[in-house]
């Protein structure tokens, strides 16, 4: 059994040779689904090498939304690190261990690699957090900003005749036609709210004006983006000005055509 463990273990790692060292891999674990590995640095004028991760990870972690300004945050990255005796430069966003000699390398290398999964974990769980709050940020912004007579509905649908498209808001003041508004997190948001748009845009003065507040810019396509701006009554962006973009929202919802009540 042991030599069967061994056996694929082993088969599982790849080691390049490099003009700056080594580039070790394995394809028993994935980040951002990418084989994990690192780089072996050296050896340098003491004879003592390094590892470093291959610069990707912490970016991809402050993407995210994982505040490395915070005094919490850093010191919880770090204690991942600490058990490869790791330590992160949060300017040049980069991971690497102390000097350490050849024969250390392997020891080091599977300690360090399981470190970076689990900073990895940590890019995939922060990513998950931010997509969690996002609607529930936009929904309690919106109930604390908006007059007392607008009535806030989720996932509903803001037309009896399109009953099957859903809104993540359908915001309803009294005497004004109704707003459908989609938190877009994705393209597939944007073009059910162009769907909207599209299968109501026969409905006269009773047609629900649709609008689209988007995560991010980037959380989208740049085709999806252009067409719902060129298709739908009001498309914002959350991410980097969240009290515009509520307020853009509610003052669009108050500038709503008159209906008869």
């Amino acid at each position: 059994m042991k030599q069967e463990l061994c056996r694929a273990f082993c088969d599982s790692v790849s080691v390049t040779e490099l003009p700056c060292g080594f580039g070790i891999s394995t394809t028993l674990f994935e980040i951002e689904g990418d084989p994990a590995g690192l780089y072996a640095i050296g050896p340098d004028s003491t004879g003592h090498w390094k590892l470093e991760d291959a610069g990707r990870l912490l970016p991809s972690l402050v993407a995210s939304g994982y505040d490395l300004a915070s005094d919490q945050r850093k010191k919880a990255l770090a204690s991942i690190l600490e058990t490869a005796d790791a330590t992160f430069d949060d300017d040049a966003l980069e991971i690497s261990t102390g000097p350490i000699s050849k024969s250390e390398i392997p020891a080091h290398a599977i300690r360090l690699i399981v470190a970076l999964v689990r900073v990895s974990d940590l890019v995939q769980m922060t990513a998950d957090r931010v997509r969690s709050t996002f609607k529930e940020d936009v929904r309690t912004a919106l109930a604390s900003s908006l007059p007392e007579d607008v009535e806030i509905l989720e996932n509903s649908p803001a037309d009896d005749q399109s009953a099957d498209l859903r809104a993540d808001l359908v915001l309803k003041q009294s005497g004004r036609a109704p707003v459908a508004l989609y938190l877009a997190q994705n393209d597939l948001s944007l073009v059910e709210a162009m769907l909207l748009r599209s299968e109501t845009q026969g409905a006269g003065e009773t047609r629900p004006l649709v609008a689209a507040l988007l995560e991010r810019e980037n959380a989208v396509s740049k085709h999806t983006r252009t067409r719902a701006m060129n298709r739908l009554d009001s498309v914002g962006v959350y991410e980097g000005d969240e009290k515009q973009a509520v307020a853009k929202v509610v003052q669009f919802v108050s500038s709503a055509p008159r209906v008869a009540a």
